[in-house]
């Protein structure tokens, strides 16, 4: 008889719990029925007594209307407070206006959420979280001009770690310029911004959260500078001013911070900048960020990246417009860059790079910097680091189209062209161009500069000789190179002296063919090789004329003649000892050199 006793009781529970879950109160200010009770028939006249009746879980329906509060929070006079555990949903947020500010700020570990309403701000101001927190907040498809996220930290699992708190889903709200901030204490928590119009997004949290802000439309931009948290910015639309990642991130060499796809304008006079004292479309210094996919048109006297983070620091894969400069800056330290970098290591690949009075300027380590292409400014690559410089393109900048202060390279397989000032600037030296002391393949086309392709502007105390190796150059003669394409010691009494020999492919015409496009296969060879292969012949129809093994001294060591027609022949330098050689490919117009090693 006890037992069933206690079963009827559990089961009793159970079904109020059940009903309790499913509670939906009503509320509409128009009804003037003279009765109350939050029915649908009857609703409650002000959100205030819908609160009240309502138990976690619940959900309270607002029809559309204008609703006055009337509870005083700080120094507002029209507060609503909220109630851990229901959900609030209006009519949409053009229809049911709460013509106050909703204060969240009861302790307790249930949710709230807001729905297809208007206030004019939201603040979540709850104390410490009383245990686990599983559940987001959900701020949905609302209109407000602020909604701030802040509250105490998390209680502490263990004596170094912050427990579960509160987490954030805050999606597709028209936000006015307070846009959406967040001051959390310390926790554990995801927290997702995303599809919202706001004016800024702001992240000033403690340590331990998830955050990822994406495809949200902005109009000044977002500031984050919480503690260690992972956070991924993404997708974004920036229409004036831009991304300031200052956050703490881990000291551990671990990527957790992410600002990628997003589409950035911004000038001078955004108000993002107001209280920096460097304006970029991407101010990043945060221990560690990789920075990918971006798309930054800036104008003004505005960076497009920005970094003085520590390592990791990758920028990969970025479009960057900033207006041209055709004039130097006084000070390198204080030009415009396009991206300007003090990190400790990373990379710099695959950049699209256009304008500034610096392209590129690294103060760093960085340590590889590739299959870049620089444009329209006035320098266009500057760097005092050690990465390894290679299969970048610079051109048609109105100074310098590289300037190396220190930089030791090795620096490789670059097209340097058609810049108003030299090609390459060297201003210190043991830099690696091609068989330097980083044993640098060369293979650089420096070509139609308008103040020599390598200008040397070093002594040559410590270091008299610069390596510079296999390279292209203007002329095709090495007298003719050493007269007119570099100035080093043979010119000026005390220079560092230029090493060319043996030079690489020769009288590269944009038109015709280029190095990559004839391929040696097999290599590494035994000895028996063909050139060119499948690719090329399909691409066009190549006229090699002949060809010619050559050694690491340029000296030639076998020559073959090719009939006419003739583009896939089995050539074979099984009687040379194993080493590296050169195959000097002569087309009808051009001369292209291919490295080829002898096993």
């Amino acid at each position: 008889m006890k037992t069933s006793r206690i079963l009827l009781l559990c089961s009793l529970f159970t079904l109020h719990c059940s009903l309790l879950a499913q509670q939906v109160i009503y509320v509409d200010a128009s009804n003037n029925t003279g009765i109350e009770n939050g029915t649908q028939e009857y609703p409650f006249n002000t959100i205030k007594e819908g609160i009240a009746a309502s138990n976690a879980g619940a959900t309270v329906m607002i029809k559309a209307g204008t609703y006055y509060p009337d509870s005083t929070w700080q120094e507002y006079q029209n507060a609503l407070y909220l109630k851990p555990g229901i959900a609030l949903i209006g009519e949409g947020r053009e229809n049911t206006f709460i013509d106050g500010v909703l204060v969240d700020w009861d302790n307790g570990n249930l949710p709230c959420t807001l729905e297809e309403l208007r206030c004019q701000e939201y603040h979540f101001a709850r104390g410490t979280s009383e245990g686990p927190f599983e559940q987001q907040n959900i701020i949905r498809n609302c209109m407000a001009d602020i909604i701030r996220i802040s509250h105490s930290a998390g209680i502490p699992v263990n004596d170094t770690t912050p427990g579960p708190i509160y987490g954030f889903l805050i999606e597709n709200n028209d936000l006015g310029e307070g846009g959406i901030q967040f001051a959390q204490g310390s926790g554990v928590a995801n927290n997702t911004i995303q599809q919202n119009t706001c004016g800024t997004i702001l992240i000033y949290s403690g340590a331990g959260y998830t955050y990822l802000v994406d495809n949200n439309d902005i109009r000044y931009g977002i500031i984050d500078a919480s503690g260690v948290c992972k956070t991924s910015i993404s997708n974004n639309r920036i229409y004036n001013g831009g991304i300031i990642d200052k956050s703490g991130s881990n000291p551990y060499g671990i990527e957790d911070q992410f600002i990628e796809f997003n589409t950035i304008t911004c000038n001078e006079d955004s108000p993002l900048f107001q209280d920096e004292d460097v304006k970029a479309g991407i101010i990043a210094r945060p221990t560690s960020v990789t920075i990918r996919n971006n798309t930054l048109t800036c104008s003004g006297a505005v960076y497009g990246i920005y970094s003085k983070s520590n390592a990791p620091f990758h920028v990969i894969d970025n479009v960057i417009q900033i207006d041209e400069a055709f004039q130097p800056a006084s000070d390198p330290d204080e030009a415009v860059c396009a991206i300007y970098t003090k990190a400790g290591w990373g990379y710099v690949t695959g950049n699209i790079i256009h304008g500034g009075q610096i392209g590129y300027y690294s103060k760093a380590g960085t340590e590889d910097f590739s299959n870049n292409e620089i444009s329209g400014s006035y320098i266009g690559f500057f760097s005092s680091g050690a990465e390894e410089v290679h299969h970048n393109t610079i051109k048609n900048c109105h100074g310098d189209g590289m300037i190396m202060y220190g930089l030791r390279g090795p620096i490789h397989n670059n097209l340097i062209k058609d810049n108003t000032g030299s090609g390459i600037h060297v201003i210190r030296p043991d830099i690696d161009l091609g068989g330097g002391n980083f044993n640098g393949p060369g293979n650089n086309i420096i070509t139609g500069n308008g103040n020599f392709d390598l200008y040397i502007d070093c002594q040559s105390t410590g270091n008299p000789v610069l390596y510079a190796k296999y390279n292209v150059w203007d002329h095709t003669d090495a007298a003719e190179i050493m007269q007119y394409d570099i100035r080093d010691g043979s010119d000026s009494t005390g220079l560092v002296s230029v090493e060319i020999m043996p030079l690489g492919y020769l009288g590269v015409d944009d038109s015709h063919w280029e190095a990559d496009e004839i391929i040696i296969n097999p290599n590494p060879t035994l000895g028996k090789f063909r050139i060119p292969d499948s690719k090329t012949q399909t691409n066009s129809k190549i006229q090699i004329q002949d060809l010619e093994a050559v050694d690491l001294f340029g000296k030639p060591v076998i020559r073959w003649k090719m009939e006419q027609g003739n583009g896939n022949t089995e050539l074979d330098i099984s009687s040379l000892p194993a080493g590296i050689y050169f195959i000097r490919i002569h087309l009808e117009n051009q001369t292209i050199v291919k490295k080829i090693i002898k096993l």
